[in-house]
């Protein structure tokens, strides 16, 4: 009976030391389930921590930060300025009057004389015509009729002596192609037959020059107008060919000389 009674008393304790071991394990998760909800709630709100506002970057709306303005200053910025602008306009008013002086300078250069401006032609309007006559009178101190002779027989580019214009030509031909140029132009190549057309073209020029005399074909030497030489300013005897130049660079008494007609040099044509 004594050890029924025994293992009944046992049997209590063991159902006793059970029971307390399963209130402290639920205790025990219940503790762990408290600090895991503790650590929850602290790692989402993970800027409550901050103490001090100026740590909270964003948290204050730009519109709202002061900034610190050096007051002093600002009369020095402002009559900087002022300067800045003053030496600005007064160089765009220089440039402005610059650009005035070179232009004025240009026309000046650039200009034409006053009887440049009338074509031998009537397709100028009649007050351009007019006015262009008018500047011819003050620069030849002739009337209307002789300073309209003057202005529209030769044309632009020509030179006027005793009734006759002559062209001296800056671009290079042929002795060929130099009077075919000429006759496009109205004229022919230039005839010498005195001594003051030869002084007059030998001093207007500086380079070598065709002229209409050639004995192409002949043993003698014959103007395009198919008149005879008779005055000659013959130079160097040593040159060959059957075209003739006038070398203004040399002595107006012997400036002719012989050359190859194909040769390629400037031409002085004539008209009448």
């Amino acid at each position: 009976m004594e050890s029924k009674k025994e293992v009944e008393v046992e049997l209590e304790e063991i159902a006793t030391v059970e029971e307390d071991k399963g209130k402290e394990n639920v205790e025990k998760e219940d503790k762990e389930k408290q600090e895991t909800k503790e650590e929850a709630v602290n790692k989402g709100n993970i800027y409550s921590t901050l103490t001090n506002l100026s740590e909270h970057v964003y948290g204050v709306p730009s519109s709202t930060r002061s900034y610190t303005v050096n007051k002093d200053a600002s009369p020095d910025v402002h009559r900087k300025v002022r300067v800045y602008r003053i030496i600005s306009l007064v160089l765009f008013v220089i440039c402005v009057l610059l650009m005035i002086v070179v232009l004025v300078l240009f026309m000046k250069l650039t200009g034409t004389q006053p009887c440049q401006v009338v074509e031998e032609t009537d397709r100028s309007p009649p007050e351009q015509l007019e006015c262009s006559l008018k500047k011819c009178q003050e620069l030849y101190q002739q009337p209307i009729e002789g300073a309209q002779h003057l202005c529209r027989e030769c044309g632009k580019g020509w030179l006027k002596f005793e009734n006759t214009c002559y062209f001296l030509s800056q671009n290079r031909l042929s002795w060929q192609q130099s009077r075919e140029e000429c006759k496009r132009k109205g004229g022919d190549l230039a005839v010498i037959t005195n001594e003051r057309v030869q002084m007059y073209l030998s001093k207007k020029g500086n380079l070598h020059y065709w002229i209409g005399l050639s004995h192409v074909g002949t043993n003698e030497w014959i103007w395009i107008n198919n008149t005879v030489l008779t005055v000659r300013y013959w130079g160097d005897d040593s040159s060959t060919g059957d075209c003739a130049i006038l070398a203004a660079n040399e002595p107006p008494e012997r400036s002719w000389r012989p050359s190859h007609c194909k040769l390629y040099l400037q031409y002085i044509c004539q008209k009448m």
